[in-house]
């Protein structure tokens, strides 16, 4: 088995500045094993990827 490169504090700098450089109100989080997430701030949801369980929650609240 390979080894896999070690994360340096040189590294997830790197990709916090490039994350940031594309969306810079991207949430950013790193793991202790290295995983790195980088997700938008807001997510918009599409009204056709939503749930007919969610849109029947959302009008039982009204």
């Amino acid at each position: 088995m390979g080894s896999h490169p070690r994360m340096t504090e040189a590294r997830i700098k790197r990709v916090i500045s490039a994350a940031r450089a594309v969306d810079p109100a991207a949430v950013i989080e790193v793991t202790a094993e290295g995983t790195i997430r980088i997700l938008p701030a807001k997510a918009v949801p599409d009204e056709k990827a939503r749930s007919a369980v969610d849109r029947w929650f959302d009008d039982d609240a009204g």
